[in-house]
Parts: structure tokens; C-alpha cells; sequence
């Protein structure tokens, strides 16, 4: 589950996590400082880009989970935590340097056996600009 759970949030904070062709987390309301994704599941949302978020995160998990052979039935509870740090600090949108925040994501499996596993990485992102950011191809797209 360690594997799963670092291969998920290697995916899940990737480029590759686009929303309409930008990447997904910069697109996320800036007012939202921190919320809990369940994995296994998510309950319907009214904003769209934060309900893409969850069903991203919600298949991202998954994919890792079959590539490790796993199956869902091994898992009790699965999670991610995302908390915006406060902070304003500069960091690299695509090749420009912009103000943005560090957040954490913080991945938790509890297995049916009571094992815990837990994983986190922390990113900067800054908020979304199509004037800084390439847009991926509409083929490319990933929700």
C-alpha cells in the first residue's frame, strides 16, 4: 500500500491532472484552504472543477491500486487531505516565475486489517493564468 499510495500522489499532483487542458489544481477555488476526498467514493459537487478534483483523485487511486494488483476490498477507508498553506510565496507556472501557495496532500488508507499507511507531498501552486500556462491538446485531456 506504501507504493499505492506514493504512485497516487505522483500522478495526482502531475501535469497530467488537467481540468479543460491546465492543470487542474491551479484552477481550484483560492478560498478553499483545506477539504478531505474520499477515495473510495465522493459525494456529488456543485462546483465543477472541485468535483473533477474528486473524481480524479477517486481514479487516480484506483489505477494505482490495480497496478499494485490490489483490490478494493482490502480497503477500509481511503482518503486525501488537501490544506493550503496561508503563505504567498513565488514558485515556477509553467516557464514564469508567479505568486502562489504550498499545499500538502496527504494520502491515508486504512486496510481491513487496521493497518494504516500514509503518504503526503506538498507542491506549489499558483493560480491558474492561460497567459503563463500551455494549454495540453484537447485529445490529451485528462478529466
Amino acid at each position: 500500500m506504501k507504493s499505492v499510495l506514493r504512485g497516487f500522489l505522483g500522478t495526482y499532483t502531475s501535469r497530467y491532472s488537467d481540468y479543460r487542458g491546465y492543470w487542474l489544481h491551479g484552477q481550484l477555488p483560492s478560498d478553499l484552504l483545506e477539504w478531505t476526498i474520499n477515495l473510495l467514493g465522493s459525494a456529488p459537487v456543485s462546483d465543477e472543477a472541485i468535483a473533477v478534483t474528486c473524481r480524479l483523485a477517486a481514479r487516480r487511486f484506483a489505477e494505482q491500486l490495480h497496478k499494485a494488483g490490489l483490490t478494493f476490498a482490502i480497503v477500509r477507508e481511503a482518503t486525501l487531505q488537501i490544506e493550503r498553506m496561508p503563505e504567498v510565496v513565488k514558485g515556477w507556472q509553467g516557464d514564469c516565475v508567479s505568486d502562489g501557495q504550498m499545499v500538502r496532500f496527504c494520502a491515508r488508507s486504512v486496510m481491513d486489517n487496521g493497518r494504516i499507511y500514509q503518504d503526503e507531498r506538498t507542491v506549489f501552486v499558483a493560480p491558474h493564468n492561460p497567459e503563463k500556462e500551455r494549454r495540453r491538446l484537447e485529445v490529451d485531456w485528462g478529466t
